[in-house]
């Protein structure tokens, strides 16, 4: 098991960028970030979009399935309409969540992608001077 994770851990640091190419990699963390700003916004519209329409088609449903309960032949509808409506509600609320979790992602990544780049700078300033140790 340990020479798995030695090669695993040797990939990964393989993969950090170096201070010799910060503006590069500056430049494409920026693109990054806004990308995902720019889905984050589209997702936020989507989901305010469906959760207003699927609420309003499940008050609607629970108001028409309400209007019901006087005829003794619908006690049937009554249920279909109303487990529609909670399912309904309980999908707008999912999508909800879904964009509140992305933009927690997306804020969390560019955090972790602004101290990236302060410590790579850190190591190019440490470099420049000549010196290699803290």
């Amino acid at each position: 098991m340990e020479p798995k994770s030695e090669i695993m851990r040797d990939r990964l640091l393989s993969r950090l960028p170096q201070p010799e190419n910060l503006a590069e990699y500056r430049q494409e963390v920026s693109a990054m970030l806004e990308k995902n700003e720019k889905g984050l916004r589209r997702e936020t519209k989507w989901s305010t979009v469906l959760w207003v329409y699927l609420t309003l088609l499940a008050t609607l449903f629970l108001t028409l399935s309400g209007r019901l309960v006087d005829k003794p032949a619908s006690a049937g509808k009554i249920a279909l309409l109303g487990s529609f409506s909670c399912c309904m509600l309980i999908w707008g609320a999912v999508e909800l969540l879904k964009r509140f979790i992305n933009r927690a992602r997306v804020e969390l990544l560019k955090e972790t992608k602004q101290v990236q780049l302060q410590v790579l700078e850190l190591q190019a300033m440490l470099r420049k001077d000549g010196r290699v140790g803290p």
